[in-house]
């Protein structure tokens, strides 16, 4: 679906060049007169909106556009240069005349990136501040944000660890549990991780007896200690249940994909497990790069 453009404008001519050089880049263009604009727009609705102050009342249209859309860029177009004032009016960016098609074209997509990249840190936001379990992150918020968190990692070569957590012996130990017993089990084991790992790391349920927990600004080092610990404090636990984890790190460097930094831990974790458990084991070298995928 093409990213709608409202334009508040009453210059036909200019209405004319501002439609001819957007809709031929894949933009909708939406025509709005001041006094419509001000009765409110729906929020979500425009990727960008490009306004004339000098035939829209300034001041008081712009604050009609926040309130009814927070989010919205708001691009102001001028005559002239010395005309112009954005930051007077708290504007997002700035068109002057004569309005050539690149300069429109790549200003909106910029401010349509921005919007939506606002509205992405906002979700994650709120996601982040939803009630949760001693810190536990559903899987979808996780996915999201270890995406982000990669590619952070290799623009500024942080690096960032995973390990995988799952009960020894597993099969024998639920098969003596009714369903309601394992589930609460699983779910004790998940808030006892989340209660033994630091503040910045994001533990969730990965599969059925597996837990995963994700270690931003950590190097094979420090998430090693942080496995360990909790390898220590499952045991001490009164259900006499022992773990294994397998931890992968990626260093920053090169690109690597989800699948993969997965796919190490899971193979350390093996290695633990088949050592006689309640143990950790680190991924053997780097997890083989690959481009950024959350396949």
């Amino acid at each position: 679906m093409a990213q709608r453009i409202l334009v508040i404008e009453e210059s036909g001519p200019v209405v004319a060049a501002l439609r001819r050089h957007l809709e031929g880049a894949g933009f909708r263009v939406d025509v709005e007169t001041p006094a419509g604009a001000l009765e409110g727009i729906e929020p979500g609705t425009y990727a960008v909106a490009v306004v004339r102050p000098e035939v829209t009342g300034g001041p008081r249209l712009l604050d009609g556009l926040r309130r009814s859309d927070p989010a919205l860029p708001v691009v102001l177009l001028y005559h002239d240069e010395e005309e112009a004032s954005a930051e007077e009016l708290s504007a997002d960016a700035l068109l002057v005349a004569p309005l050539s098609r690149p300069a429109v074209v790549s200003l909106c997509r910029v401010m349509a990136r921005v919007r939506a990249q606002t509205l992405r840190i906002a979700e994650l936001e709120k996601e982040r501040a939803r009630p949760a379990a001693a810190g536990i992150y559903d899987y979808e918020f996780f996915k999201r944000l270890l995406l982000m968190e990669v590619k952070r990692s290799r623009r500024y070569r942080y690096p960032v660890s995973l390990a995988l957590v799952a009960v020894d012996r597993w099969k024998e130990v639920s098969a003596r549990m009714a369903g309601r017993v394992r589930a609460s089990l699983l779910a004790e084991l998940l808030t006892l991780v989340a209660g033994t790992v630091r503040d910045i790391d994001l533990p969730l349920h990965y599969s059925e007896e597996r837990l995963l927990v994700f270690m931003p600004h950590t190097a094979a080092r420090g998430a090693q200690q942080v496995a360990s610990r909790v390898v220590q404090r499952v045991r001490s636990h009164p259900a006499k249940l022992t773990v294994s984890v397998g931890v992968a790190t990626f260093d920053g460097e090169g690109t690597m994909s989800f699948s993969s930094l997965v796919r190490a831990a899971s193979d350390a974790l093996e290695r633990a497990r088949t050592s006689g458990g309640d143990r950790t084991a680190h991924a053997a070298g780097r997890p083989r790069r690959d481009r950024v995928s959350m396949a």
